[in-house]
């Protein structure tokens, strides 16, 4: 029974009976003992729902976790961020922290385990890790501290390898959520508003997404004019299309901004330098992609950071979701948005796109295609340059594609084509040491 029936009941069963046909008077005394009654209920309820609401509200603790492992790969094979090897390294250990709290009395207080990256330390390895965690917020902190130090020390005496963790290495400091953002944001392809990410909407006729989804979307305006999007790979380095800068080359003319709106943007940048693929010749399609270096690093926050770049052996499957940003038209022959938009498409292998109804054998080993082949979802003009990404199995966002071409926008059988990143990898690393 909720507060408001009980203040009811109270008051209806202290009412006087009125007989049909015959009035009668309340007596004063009778209506001040249904007030102070009512009161009373009232103020019970508020007192009980004060308590409720206090008791079962959660707090969110922070904590940057060290602990020491050995494994059977060298440091080399998986110390750098992003690669396959450091992938499946850190799932390991993050699945390894998370079966310690999911099989213990605390099961459903850690919120997330996050490796940051690994350092050497003698013959082992060093896991950096990022642990946050919701307890009640009638908790003591020191007390969660305790706790989250003993389950992590004890439990992870019992959890077998690979890698061998050494319990009594574990070190946990509290941190606040700045430094939380902070760790993460200088993470690649990280992403902390995803609350469309599910949904299936088109670049064409789609809606506008939220702050901080895709934090690596830049706009590249010339004359302060959105011409094409660009990806941020670091705080220096943009990858884009090498058809952006076919006939506008001077870097001094552009300008490269960030976060979802173009006017105001979040951030906003000059170009250094620009360098277009040597072996690019328009009006081929092959080998369009582009570099261009800002004239100083951006700030690396929740609305502005890198995405990550995968290895040349990273594989990308047919049929795997994968997201297209833009601001570019919404419509064939349409004009640029000021909002940033997303459209979800499916990888689609290249010997389908290649099959005569669709690109007729003109897909060469430096594009991918994807979108579905009964069209309707795809880029368009404008969305040149931007970034095609999909994620791994941690929720990390690597860069599969950037905008290049296609028939039209979102036609039956003409799904969109794009620069395969993974084919000009050694190529960028190349030219920017990433």
């Amino acid at each position: 029974m909720s507060c408001a029936d009980i203040i009811r009941h109270l008051a209806f069963s202290l009412r006087p009976t009125v007989r049909t046909r015959k009035r009668a008077c309340v007596e004063p005394w009778v209506v001040g003992l249904i007030s102070f009654l009512s009161l009373i209920a009232l103020a019970v309820c508020i007192g009980l729902t004060i308590h409720y609401v206090r008791y079962n509200q959660r707090k969110t603790y922070n904590y940057y976790t060290t602990l020491s492992f050995t494994s059977d790969k060298l440091y080399s094979e998986f110390g750098r961020e992003a690669s396959k090897n450091f992938t499946e390294m850190s799932q390991r250990i993050e699945s390894m922290v998370n079966n310690v709290f999911y099989k213990s009395p605390l099961r459903g207080v850690l919120v997330k385990s996050h490796i940051i990256k690994f350092s050497q330390e003698g013959d082992g390895v060093l896991a950096h890790m990022l642990l946050i965690f919701r307890f009640r917020s009638t908790e003591d902190p020191e007390t969660v501290h305790e706790i989250v130090e003993h389950f992590l020390h004890a439990k992870l005496q019992n959890v077998a390898g690979p890698p061998k963790v050494d319990p009594d290495s574990v070190e946990i400091k509290k941190i606040n959520k700045t430094e939380t953002d902070n760790y993460l944001n200088n993470c690649c392809g990280t992403r902390r508003n995803k609350s469309t990410a599910q949904t299936s909407v088109r670049i064409i006729g789609g809606t506008p997404v939220e702050e901080d989804e895709w934090p690596w979307q830049a706009s590249l305006r010339w004359d302060g004019a959105h011409r094409c999007g660009a990806t941020l790979i670091n705080k220096t380095w943009l990858v884009s299309a090498a058809h952006c800068f076919r006939t506008h080359k001077d870097p001094s003319r552009w300008t490269a901004s960030f976060g979802v709106k173009i006017n105001p943007p979040k951030m906003k940048r000059g170009l250094r330098r620009i360098i277009t693929h040597e072996k690019y010749n328009y009006p081929s399609h092959d080998y369009d992609i582009s570099l261009a270096e800002l004239s100083r690093p951006v700030s690396c926050t929740n609305a502005v950071h890198r995405v990550c770049l995968p290895d040349a052996s990273h594989d990308f499957h047919p049929g795997q979701r994968m997201f297209v940003t833009g601001f570019g038209a919404t419509e064939n022959e349409g004009y640029a948005q000021n909002h940033l938009r997303q459209v979800q498409v499916d990888y689609i292998d290249t010997e389908t796109c290649n099959r005569p109804d669709v690109y007729n054998g003109v897909i060469t080993p430096r594009m991918l295609c994807a979108g579905f082949l009964k069209g309707k979802r795809d880029a368009c003009q404008g969305d040149s340059g931007g970034p095609l990404v999909a994620s791994d199995v941690r929720d990390i966002w690597y860069l599969a594609g950037v905008v290049s071409w296609g028939d039209e926008c979102g036609q039956p059988g003409k799904p969109g084509v794009y620069t395969r990143v993974t084919a000009l990898r050694e190529w960028i690393a190349a030219h920017t040491g990433i």
